[in-house]
């Protein structure tokens, strides 16, 4: 009797063309017939996934050495429009006077503040007190010997990114906002070794009314505290708010469709807010189509980056106005306005607001504000990547070295899971040690399918053997995989980390492409133990040792070195342990049939 399915006949249907009635043809596909389709699917197959991985390699070479494109016009368009933009809210509740972001650096004598510390190098405009360059001095741009660091905060070029911390006037009240000239009684603040604070005194005065603002700069910190005093010397009551701002633009680049999946495109890079209760990304795009506005308290409004954060950060137990305003096409504006202040005359108001401008640390993130952690981006497996992150990190306060807290890691995991895996691989095992008896069985009963099945679970039984076990350890560690793969492309710490000898940066792609080889190698022998290969057909053994370690080499090769050596470790503790099944299992089986 046959079946659907069955390997030896099955069936095929098609209409015919009767009129008025539908009529059901049955006809039977050969063997060759069935076997020709099964056997152009896997070319196919093999043609697709070759197109795929020959165009994943294209694209990696063009985003490595292809010129970068040329600056849209848009964005040179940028300064003139946002001189005419408006970036405050517009709200009944704080009539706030408009103000626009300036059109270009205004240089004045003595107008910008150098300040130095161990971790910034920072130039600060007082043209509305504006962060207009800041340096990261511990991350360089590449790994060459004399790079210059990270300018996190740039003002020029084709990404600019800078913040401002000043007030702005309520109902026709002065105010500097985004304009006014603040004051410093030095050009150059230096954080001397073994100071506990660095402080900034900027001051702003007009008719009666004076503001001071204290920066606040600390050693290995990347907080910065700016305490505001405003006080009204004037015989008029005076209105304000407190503002902080990040204005970002970003040039047009231009990616292929294969492009964004590569890893380093998976990173959210982008606005970012805390609503008090979670955390949510904030896209351009939904920027443009509305803009974004939020009455909250113990909120914040961010930039974020593959590695680097700026967040604004008010007083928690105080309401805050946050808001996103779209510029142009490749430039908007994060906004926090603080709650209006009414001051008689001769009264004094104070505030208080930090910022953070530094690496996403995910040790130190959540000590700073809550949710402020959640801008590392570990993708849809957070929950295993973040304790996957926290036992990587302790591994390495210990050995000191990212690569071998990695190689532990493996080990690790791996004994974790031995009693699982071994418990699969000597299923595997005596699913190859019963083969000869499978294939007695296939012969015997070569023309009747579901007979020869039947009995091959009565075998199964009889041996005590589940082929399902084999694959359960590699289905529950798979998202451990997936997990760890995004804590070693999203945590800065690996960024640049070496590990040894041509590996200098383990969230980078290994230049030499030793590790995937040595990968794809690891691959080819892994398949050769598994006992999976031994019941297979001749073509389905061509793709799993020819095809799937060629596949992987190809895929390692745009993956980062830390995780490749996660898998190069991981295969050969494989290796091993099948191995050592394969024999004890073969041995107990020899003396069971003595």
């Amino acid at each position: 009797m046959a079946s659907f399915g069955d390997a030896h006949s099955s069936y095929g249907v098609s209409h015919g063309a009767i009129p008025g009635r539908k009529v059901v043809k049955i006809r039977f596909l050969q063997d060759g017939e069935e076997g020709s389709r099964a056997m152009d699917n896997r070319r196919l197959l093999l043609w697709l996934s070759l197109a795929a991985v020959v165009y994943l390699m294209w694209n990696a070479w063009e985003l490595e050495f292809a010129k970068p494109p040329a600056m849209p016009a848009a964005v040179t368009r940028v300064a003139a429009r946002s001189s005419r933009t408006s970036v405050l809210p517009r709200v009944s509740s704080v009539p706030a006077t408009p103000q626009t972001v300036p059109a270009a650096v205004h240089k004045h004598p003595g107008g910008i503040v150098r300040i130095q510390t161990d971790l910034y190098r920072i130039r600060l405009d007082l043209t509305g007190v504006r962060l207009r360059h800041l340096d990261l001095v511990h991350y360089p741009k590449t790994l060459a010997a004399h790079s210059p660091p990270v300018a996190w905060f740039d003002d020029h070029g084709q990404r600019r990114l800078f913040g401002v911390v000043t007030w702005v006037g309520l109902q026709g009240s002065v105010a500097p906002g985004l304009t006014g000239e603040f004051k410093s009684a030095q050009q150059r603040y230096i954080l001397k070794s073994g100071s506990r604070t660095l402080m900034v005194p900027l001051v702003w005065t007009d008719h009666g009314v004076r503001i001071e603002e204290r920066w606040f700069f600390y050693p290995r910190s990347y907080r910065i505290r700016v305490e505001s005093t405003v006080d009204n010397l004037s015989s008029s009551p005076w209105s304000g708010a407190p503002l902080m701002g990040l204005e970002h633009a970003r040039p047009i680049v231009h990616v292929s469709f294969l492009g964004h999946f590569l890893p380093q495109n998976f990173i959210y890079r982008g606005a970012a807010y805390y609503n008090g209760k979670a955390y949510h990304e904030l896209t351009h795009s939904r920027i443009r189509k509305k803009s974004f506005t939020m009455f909250q308290a113990g909120g914040w409004i961010a930039y974020t980056n593959h590695y680097f954060l700026a967040a604004l950060i008010p007083p928690a137990k105080t309401p805050w106005h946050y808001y996103a305003r779209s510029i142009s096409r490749t430039h908007y504006w994060l906004g926090a306005l603080g709650p209006g202040r009414r001051i008689l005359p001769g009264q004094q108001v104070y505030e208080r607001v930090e910022l953070y401008v530094g690496p996403k640390r995910q040790r130190h993130l959540g000590a700073i504000a809550p949710g402020l952690a959640q801008t590392v981006d570990y993708g849809f497996l957070a929950v295993l990547s973040q304790p996957l992150y926290l036992i990587l990190s302790w591994i390495q306060q210990w050995v000191g070295n990212w690569g071998v807290a990695i190689i532990l890691l493996v080990l690790l995991i791996k004994l974790l899971f031995f009693p699982l895996q071994h418990k699969g691989g000597r299923s595997m095992a005596r699913i190859q040690a019963v083969q000869p008896r499978i294939k007695a069985i296939q012969e015997r009963f070569k023309d009747d399918r579901e007979q020869s099945y039947r009995a091959t679970l009565e075998l199964f039984k009889k041996e005590k053997i589940n082929p399902v076990s084999g694959c359960l350890p590699m289905v529950i560690q798979f998202p451990i995989y997936i997990a760890l793969y995004w804590v070693l492309l999203a945590s800065v710490e690996l960024r640049h980390a070496p590990f040894m000898f041509w590996i200098r940066d383990l969230s980078a792609p290994d230049p030499l492409y030793i590790l995937p080889v040595f990968y794809g190698l690891t691959m080819l022998v892994q398949q050769r133990v598994m006992p999976q290969a031994a019941t297979m057909d001749k073509n389905q053994r061509r793709i799993l040792m020819i095809f799937l370690p060629l596949v992987t080499t190809l895929l390692a090769s745009v993956m980062p070195s830390g995780l490749v050596l996660y898998w190069v470790v991981s295969g050969l503790f494989g290796i091993g342990q099948q191995w050592h099944i394969n024999r004890v299992v073969m041995r107990e089986a020899a003396k069971a049939h003595r």
